[in-house]
């Protein structure tokens, strides 16, 4: 199937998300996960500690407060996987870095070319999934393969089981054993953003992920633990810097899958 070049794509998978198409409005967001930004026309402009960046390619780490100047094109944004395994292999093939923001990916033009095939064909989430596996890289077989603690596996596979849930702090680090001001340190270590910023980004594919699945909007984000429409556009906004509108808008005929 051949889309048309204002169609957007959303790919939802537990360990990554992918968007295909134009955005709306500028970003102006602290990163809820790692991302990886590549402009598929053109280059864009990222505002990082006050300075301007023109790039065609950007990774932006997990807490960082960045804001994105969208152009009248198509970008891909790449939201990683949270244990930082696909943002350590990326940052090796990142050319430059500036405020903390990685820059100029090496095969830049062989990625925005696999994107820009998947835009066009629309894959299946099983295909598209697979070239994200293929583009990040293998795992690694050394030593330098990122360890992370089982303790932090358990309480994000909590949170996952009881989204709905606020599970506090106090409740999570008994589960595992640690203290609370420790559970908070490492997990703030382990993911780069608090517990509470993690939760908010996890509702979020929850709600998008029940859109996909036919339930409407409010349905959804109820069903993920929002307490209405009005809090889960709230948070929309604070984590992607963005309102839903800008990707969930019908003029962008997007299309959505889930997995």
């Amino acid at each position: 199937m051949t889309l048309t070049s204002d169609a957007a794509l959303l790919y939802l998978w537990d360990r990554r998300t992918l968007y295909l198409g134009p955005l709306a409005e500028s970003l102006e967001v602290t990163q809820a996960a790692a991302t990886l930004v590549l402009g598929i026309d053109q280059d864009f402009a990222l505002e990082v500690a006050g300075e301007l960046i023109c790039c065609r390619s950007a990774l932006l780490p997990a807490g960082s407060s960045v804001r994105l100047q969208v152009p009248k094109t198509r970008l891909a944004v790449c939201y990683l996987d949270p244990f930082g395994e696909d943002f350590r292999k990326l940052c090796g093939q990142m050319n430059a870095q500036h405020g903390g923001v990685y820059l100029q990916l090496e095969q830049e033009l062989s990625w925005i070319a696999r994107l820009l095939e998947l835009l066009h064909t629309e894959a299946s989430p099983v295909q598209a999934y697979a070239l994200l596996e293929q583009l990040v890289g293998p795992d690694a077989a050394d030593a330098s393969v990122l360890k992370v603690d089982p303790r932090i596996l358990v309480v994000v596979e909590l949170i996952k089981r009881d989204v709905a849930d606020n599970l506090s702090a106090q409740y999570l680090a008994a589960q595992v054993s640690l203290s609370e001001p420790r559970l908070l340190q490492l997990f703030k270590e382990t993911i780069g953003v608090p517990i509470r910023r993690y939760r908010q980004w996890h509702r979020l594919f929850v709600t998008a992920a029940g859109v996909t699945q036919g339930l409407s909007l409010t349905a959804a984000a109820l069903e993920a633990g929002f307490a209405d429409s009005a809090h889960f556009s709230h948070t929309f906004h604070s984590i992607l810097g963005m309102k839903p509108s800008a990707i969930l808008s019908p003029r962008l005929k997007i299309r959505m899958h889930h997995a």
